[in-house]
């Protein structure tokens, strides 16, 4: 099977790791990726992925009907030249990474003729424009995979019955010794100006509103104004949107605010997540319905502690009390329990983080997130060349 991987950004974030590591670990299927050129195209050609660069173009959100109409013939024009292109390449099949990029991977679908696998891996908006992207996916895509239950029934639409499937994104299992975990804590305290002795929480992802990274540092403004030698490192940077460096301005705001500038760590993004996983006595999630959470599970293979919100795809992660804890979104004083909980209680740390590393490897290793994408794949072309096969046979019948 030869799959084109199209990503209609070169920006990295979640998605695009998840794309590269489920593109490394195929066994059956030969990926392209087919993507603008940057930072995405250059780690796939360093990981040894066959690559073509497509040429960049990024329609926006606007209610100014003059520029909402330039956007729309923008995203028709760089359709129309992926579909040429798809065309030309000779792939079985086009696994689109996102929304957008399913549906500029749909607009020509009835120009080549190759079927398309949309990924959704964010929740898709709500109203009219959400139910016209979920119509269109009904008509454009042969498969959805789903990296939660709630992505998949926010994209629920009578054409979509029956194509959808539950892929979780799964991470490499690899935890360090525990020699080399104590090294890595060291180092990354040094690196980080942060005392080997402090109590130290991490919080990763994007930076935006939705991901609450404020709830985070109010947590940590508790455990400050009780005496604790407590530090918060946010690891992330402020990506695609104006509202998302406005947010990071006002995170920095905040923590000068509440006086906790030598206790809060802007760390930007970071490609050591594992490392800094080590580095923190735990991680939280602070999310406002979270996709997934594929960090999660990168800490839980460490056997770092996890205290996460309960909504979105997270309470399919962690089972509460047996494998991390979790809180209801926004809910501070919950949130402070359970961290109280995991640094004051070294017998509750020791069971959740063996059982966060245990579910880690048996549910989420990229090996199996792979597979199923694999028979996903052998599922639709095997339908695909029956429904060929019957249009021929009825021509020929003719």
């Amino acid at each position: 099977m030869k799959i084109a991987f199209y990503n209609h950004t070169s920006a990295i974030s979640g998605a695009e790791i998840s794309l590269l590591l489920t593109a490394k670990h195929l066994t059956r299927a030969e990926p392209i990726l087919f993507a603008p050129e940057g930072e995405l195209l250059q780690k796939a050609r360093d990981q040894g992925l066959e690559v073509v660069a497509l040429p960049s173009y990024r329609a926006r959100m606007t209610r100014n009907p003059f520029l909402l109409l330039i956007y729309v013939m923008g995203m028709l024009l760089a359709g129309w030249r992926l579909a040429l292109l798809m065309k030309k390449s000779g792939v079985d099949l086009i696994h689109a990474n996102s929304i957008r990029a399913g549906i500029m991977a749909g607009l020509f679908r009835w120009y080549h003729r190759i079927p398309v696998i949309w990924h959704v891996r964010d929740m898709p908006p709500e109203g009219i424009i959400g139910r016209l992207i979920r119509r269109f996916a009904g008509s454009t895509a042969g498969a959805l995979i789903g990296i939660s239950e709630p992505v998949i029934q926010a994209m629920d639409h009578r054409s979509l019955t029956g194509k959808c499937h539950l892929v979780h994104n799964g991470v490499e299992i690899k935890p360090f010794r525990a020699e080399e975990r104590q090294s890595i804590r060291e180092r990354t305290r040094r690196e980080l100006g942060t005392p080997q002795d402090a109590e130290v929480m991490a919080i990763i992802g994007q930076i935006a509103p939705w991901k609450r990274q404020e709830d985070a540092i109010e947590a940590l403004s508790r455990l400050f104004r009780e005496g604790r030698q407590a530090y918060l490192w946010i690891v992330g940077e402020a990506k695609f949107r104006q509202e998302n460096e406005d947010y990071l301005t006002s995170l920095r705001e905040k923590v000068r605010s509440l006086g906790l500038e030598q206790h809060v760590i802007f760390t930007g993004f970071r490609e050591d997540v594992l490392e800094i996983c080590c580095g923190a006595d735990l991680l939280l999630l602070c999310s406002d319905r979270e996709p997934f959470g594929r960090v999660v599970i990168e800490a839980m293979s460490q056997g770092t502690p996890v205290v996460g919100t309960r909504g979105g795809g997270v309470p399919e992660i962690i089972e509460h009390g047996k494998s991390g804890l979790m809180y209801e979104t926004g809910n501070i004083d919950e949130l402070n329990h359970c961290i109280r909980l995991l640094l004051d209680d070294p017998q509750i740390r020791a069971m959740l983080s063996r059982g966060g590393q245990e579910r880690a490897e048996e549910r989420f290793s990229i090996m199996q997130t792979s597979h199923r994408v694999e028979l996903i794949y052998q599922q639709l072309l095997t339908k695909s060349g029956r429904e060929r096969s019957r249009r021929q046979q009825a021509k020929e019948f003719m």
